[in-house]
Parts: structure tokens; sequence; C-alpha cells
């Protein structure tokens, strides 16, 4: 099976003092909320970015006014805009941050207040075919793809999750990020490794890898297919 990866292997850089991230950072926020619950808005954020980026007709002039010199955003332009991004486009997100419906709502508004031609749709029920599916099929158009890691359901109590990956020298190793639950995440990949699919996505600023039989697992014994989904964006790039 073929490995499938955005057009833009570094997906969005912003300079963060020496460090060029991997796609936003929910804890270079201000804002304690969105540092406790922004991951949703950061990968709506990031997804406008990208977009952009990669389509002149789809650049906005909030986008236009974050410097990138060298290629690299800059951290605090990143932030504003990101800020601009929750308080216009996000309605309602409650405490523990948005839901996956909330999420494909923001982003629909998103692309309607720009007049985009892209519409995003929050999937349910889907089985591990169908999900890999249509990650693949979104990869393959150039769209980065929001993927959730729910919460343990109905024991929403529960800390049971899921382990994400590093790659060290060649190697996939575990990363200190295990048991992850409750967040979003950004997909720009899926790579085979020793007969195996993994997921490469971008959070908290890192690229990390996501087994997705794991992935997968988690879903069927711990949490569901509602609140463990992926936002897929319909139309034509």
């Amino acid at each position: 099976m073929s490995d499938n990866f955005l057009v833009n292997r570094d997906y969005v850089k912003v300079k963060n003092m020496n460090i060029v991230s991997y796609g936003g950072n929910q804890a270079w926020c201000k804002s304690k909320r969105l540092q406790k619950s922004g991951c949703g808005a950061i990968a709506l954020a990031d997804i406008s970015i990208y977009l952009a980026e990669q389509n002149p007709n789809m650049m906005t002039d909030a986008i236009r006014r974050i410097s990138k010199p060298n290629g690299l955003y800059n951290k605090n332009d990143y932030l504003e805009y990101v800020k601009f991004f929750y308080s216009r486009f996000v309605i309602g997100m409650l405490p523990g941050g948005m839901n996956g419906f909330a999420l494909k709502h923001a982003m629909n508004r998103y692309f309607l207040l720009n007049d985009i031609g892209l519409k995003a749709t929050w999937k349910v029920f889907l089985s591990d075919e169908a999900m890999m599916k249509d990650i693949r099929h979104l990869i393959r158009k150039n769209k980065p793809v929001v993927l959730s890691i729910g919460p343990n359901t109905p024991k929403f109590w529960g800390r049971e999750g899921v382990t994400f990956y590093i790659n060290k020298d060649g190697e996939l190793k575990e990363s200190l990020k295990k048991q992850v639950k409750s967040h979003y995440v950004v997909v720009t990949g899926v790579q085979e490794i020793k007969e195996e699919e993994y997921l490469v996505v971008s959070s908290w600023g890192r690229e990390y890898y996501i087994r997705y039989r794991e992935y997968r697992d988690y879903i069927k014994h711990y949490g569901g297919r509602i609140t463990s989904s992926i936002l897929y964006i319909r139309g034509l790039i």
C-alpha cells in the first residue's frame, strides 16, 4: 500500500525562539482557556493557513498579515491570527473544548464568510476501512484532516488513551505523550512502516505518529465512533 502525504511536507512552520514547529501549539496561547481546550481552534486555524498557502484564491487579509520571514511564520503574528480565528469563527466552545459538530460549524463559518467554496462535515460511525479511505482521499487532494481522539465513552473519567510515537534516527519510538484522549490533531500523511499503517500528525507543534490499528482499537474498546472521528472537507481545490 502506498504512502500519502500533503504536497507541502513541512505543513505550517512557526518559529518559536530557535525551534521550528510543525503546526501550532495551544500551549503558546496567552488565554488559559485556549491553553487547556484550544487544540480544535489551533487545528482549524492551521488548516486555514495551509489551504491559503496552497491556493491563492483562499488567501485572506488576516492570513496575509502574518509575517513570514525566511519562510517561517512569526510566532506572535501567528498567535494573533489564532486569537482572531477563535473570536470570529468559533461559537459555543464548552469548557472542555469543541465537539466535532462545533468544529464543523466553525470551519464552515470560516469558509462561508471568506467566500471559499468548501464545506466541512463531521463524519460519524465510520468503520476502520472507511475512515482510512477518507483520510487517504483527503490527503491526496492536499487537504489536511482534523482527527479526534475522543474521551472515554461512556466512562468520561476513564484514563485510557492512545500513544504518540516520534521518529528518532529512522526508528519509531514511544514519545512522552501516552494515554492521549480528548484531543484533536491534524493528519498530514499516512505512512506504512513495518507493514502497519501510521497516521503522521501535527500536535503541540511537533510531528508525531499514531498507529492506526491502536487508534481504532481505542475507539472500539474505550471511545466511540461519534466523538473519535474526522472532519471531512468537501469541494474542489
